[in-house]
């Protein structure tokens, strides 16, 4: 058992808040995420985001959350995860990739609940924290 994270994780963070299950029940909600996609209707538009998870790893890479089994197991106190949101618009004459959104996610052993940090990578995309925030509850409810 032991604790997976990641000696690059900003100090300042977007968000933080709390799931309201303990940590390992949160950890195997967040892992179920991976390679999940949802759609969503901006105006005339239908986009896709599908998301890649990944887990720290010896602190300094991440791995893909599927080569780890058991993970809500293994894992005590704290992890770190990357989510990747592939953003694309789909139309009838094919797919058009438009954004990379990329988050760290760190969820820290709080007891009978989860205390979670959000940080965004970078500028481009069209979420935010608050889209990481939204997916996290609906996976832990």
């Amino acid at each position: 058992m032991m604790r997976r994270v990641y000696y690059r994780f900003p100090t300042r963070f977007d968000l933080n808040f709390s799931l309201m299950v303990p940590f390992p029940r949160a950890i195997g909600a967040i892992a179920a995420l991976h390679r999940t996609h949802t759609n969503r209707r901006e105006g005339g538009d239908l986009f896709k985001h599908h998301l890649i998870l990944e887990i720290a790893d010896d602190r300094t890479r991440f791995l893909p959350v599927d080569l780890l089994p058991g993970l809500a197991n293994e894992v005590t106190e704290s992890a770190d995860f990357r989510f990747s949101v592939h953003e694309t618009l789909l139309r009838p004459e094919g797919r058009v990739p438009v954004s990379e959104n990329t988050f760290l996610v760190r969820v820290v052993d709080r007891g009978p609940q989860s205390e979670v940090f959000v940080v965004k990578e970078g500028t481009g995309g069209s979420l935010d924290a608050l889209d990481v925030r939204d997916r996290l509850k609906g996976a832990c409810e």
